[in-house]
């Protein structure tokens, strides 16, 4: 799932190895500059740990 917040781009995907939902969080020129290190059993908890994490981060106009 994809989603722009705060001007950054949130993106949450299945990762086979740790068994959970994982995020990865961009800046508007594509640049990773953030991303979880523990997985999520559901997708939904990875994206609002995504934002706690943007929210985080310099606000991105």
């Amino acid at each position: 799932m994809k989603e722009t917040y705060n001007g950054y781009e949130l993106q949450t995907e299945w990762d086979d190895g740790a068994l959970g939902y994982g995020f990865r969080i961009s800046n508007r020129s594509g640049v990773e500059v953030s991303k979880s290190m523990d997985p999520y059993f559901y997708e939904e908890n990875a994206l609002i740990a995504a934002r706690a994490a943007a929210d985080a981060l310099p606000a991105q106009e």
